[in-house]
């Protein structure tokens, strides 16, 4: 029993008590907070109607009452300008009505309301907009359901006024029975001629009230850089990067241990260059290592194999640079926050989350994270087009943790080394 008191009271289990609290607290907090904007807040993304006819005006008016609830609807004309800003994730939906929408309708035939939605995005983002998508095409339906029944009404209303016409008609036929034999056949002409043009304008009312009625809209849903079946595909950019990360979380502990032992015998300057080098070096081979892995199994294109390679050296890099910042600092017990630093770049790394709609905490941070240039690479990179644009993000951020890590070498002349066997 003064054994398992002593061992309950040793700084060990007191620091393990601790870490149970803290982590259990703050990686609760991090994911309810940070998983909160979805799905509700899908509607913070903005949206874009384009429309080249002014003949679908009233259309495109009922599509924007539709989506008044979206806090940023774009309205344009031109197609080209609203796909590459579908591409850069500056809109995430398109809403167009063709030009001959009205025309189609108006002829009787069938109608596309076309939507498109890149679909090299976050997947519960990419699944509510195609739910949005036809919530709007169902709503455009029910407008013409609408008019079809107006129409029926208006037919039962035409054809009780031709009854009508016929009631006159026979009592104008009375009256002309009424008349001299003489002047009969001529009323009698003169009656069929009023007739006939009486038909001609029902009929003409009637064929035009049932223009564009018989047929429904058909809600055309256009995925952009398209992903294969399966949430593995749409989350494997989250995945290989989170992975990537963690290697290089374990990797910098490991490389600090060594960075230590030299210190003592070539200088702590030296030393760090060294380990700086080994960084990088591990950086490239974990880049290639993980694009020959990425690239088969997404079934992407091997033209794309060079940027991916650079996209996660400079995730490597970054985070090998990052999370020698604590460790720098504060020795092994620095990988404690490394861990939490970690947990938050699974939110605000953008994998789940957009950047648009994330809560004010993760959208200050996310430009911090390697975990971000190198997921919303992959998305461009391994389901799209190209990605270069993030390479000088993941480069600045990489600069800035070498330059905060020499900073800490210079002024840190001893580096501490946690014992474990002194915890008891």
């Amino acid at each position: 029993m003064e054994i398992l008191s002593k061992f309950l009271k040793s700084k060990g289990v007191l620091l393990a008590s601790l870490v149970t609290i803290v982590y259990g607290v703050l990686v609760f907090f991090i994911y309810f907070s940070g998983y909160k904007p979805l799905p509700t807040h899908i509607k913070d993304l903005p949206i874009t109607i384009v429309s080249t006819n002014n003949q679908n005006d009233e259309l495109q008016k009922q599509i924007k009452t539709s989506l008044k609830s979206f806090k940023h609807v774009n309205e344009t004309s031109n197609i080209t300008s609203a796909k590459k800003n579908l591409r850069n994730r500056e809109t995430f939906m398109i809403v167009e009505i063709p030009h001959n929408f009205t025309e189609k309708v108006t002829a009787n035939k069938q109608a596309n309301l076309n939507f498109y939605i890149n679909d090299a995005n976050q997947s519960l983002v990419v699944s509510g907009l195609k739910n949005i998508a036809n919530n709007i095409g169902t709503a455009v339906n029910t407008g013409i359901m609408l008019q079809k029944s107006k129409t029926i009404m208006s037919k039962a209303m035409t054809q009780q006024l031709m009854q009508n016409n016929q009631a006159d008609l026979a009592q104008a036929q009375a009256q002309i029975a009424s008349l001299p034999a003489s002047q009969q056949r001529a009323a009698a002409q003169q009656l069929e001629q009023e007739q006939a043009k009486q038909q001609a304008v029902v009929n003409d009312k009637v064929n035009t009230a049932f223009d564009g009625v018989d047929n429904s809209v058909k809600t055309n849903i256009k995925e952009v850089n398209k992903i294969s079946i399966g949430i593995n595909n749409s989350m494997a950019p989250f995945f290989i990067s989170l992975a990537s990360y963690l290697a290089a979380l374990i990797g910098t502990l490991l490389l600090y241990g060594t960075y230590v032992k030299f210190t003592a015998t070539n200088g702590r300057f030296k030393s760090f260059a060294a380990m700086e080098t080994a960084m990088l070096t591990l950086s490239i081979f974990g880049g290639i290592i993980v694009t020959v892995t990425v690239i088969p199994l997404t079934s992407a294109k091997w033209d794309n194999f060079l940027a991916v390679f650079v996209a996660h050296s400079l995730e490597f890099w970054g985070a090998y640079n990052l999370n020698a910042v604590f460790i720098l600092l504060l020795g092994q017990i620095g990988a404690a926050i490394n861990i939490l630093l970690t947990m938050l770049q699974v939110v605000a790394g953008a994998g789940m989350v957009p950047v648009q709609i994330m809560t004010p905490f993760f959208k200050g941070i996310h430009a911090l994270s390697p975990m971000y240039y190198s997921i919303m690479s992959d998305y461009d990179l391994l389901y799209g087009n190209g990605a270069y644009s993030l390479w000088l993000g993941a480069l600045s951020i990489i600069i800035g943790y070498l330059v905060l890590n020499s900073i800490i070498v210079y002024f840190k002349k001893k580096q501490p080394m946690l014992a474990f066997s002194k915890l008891a």
